[in-house]
């Protein structure tokens, strides 16, 4: 007849949801989502993949800001910087589309 009361509860929630703000979870957390943006899921949410795919034009764009300013100034290194901007938000963005496969798609 030992039953938590709801304050105790209450409290074990907020610590464990306070335990990511610690620096071993926060690091866990972060590589998750670092692995999510870069290698895509087929297990992810509708909100995760709208997140990715605005992480990915907003890479995008910043490819084509270099690349203008590169056109403008002739400079390389924008150029370069541009082009990288460029790939990574491609990756990114195309990252948002990644499906789980279907069994029937793997029968051959």
């Amino acid at each position: 007849m030992n039953r938590p009361n709801n304050q105790d509860v209450l409290i074990e929630d907020v610590k464990a949801s306070q335990r990511n703000t610690l620096w071993p979870d926060a690091m866990v957390n972060s590589s998750s989502v670092d692995a999510l943006i870069l290698k895509g899921s087929a297990k992810a949410t509708q909100v995760q993949r709208v997140g990715i795919a605005i992480w990915g034009l907003t890479f995008v764009c910043l490819g084509v800001v270099f690349e203008c300013v590169a056109f403008e100034k002739g400079e390389a290194f924008s150029v370069f910087i541009g082009l990288l901007f460029l790939a990574l938000g491609t990756t990114v963005f195309l990252n948002a589309f990644k499906r789980r496969h279907s069994p029937e798609q793997d029968i051959s």
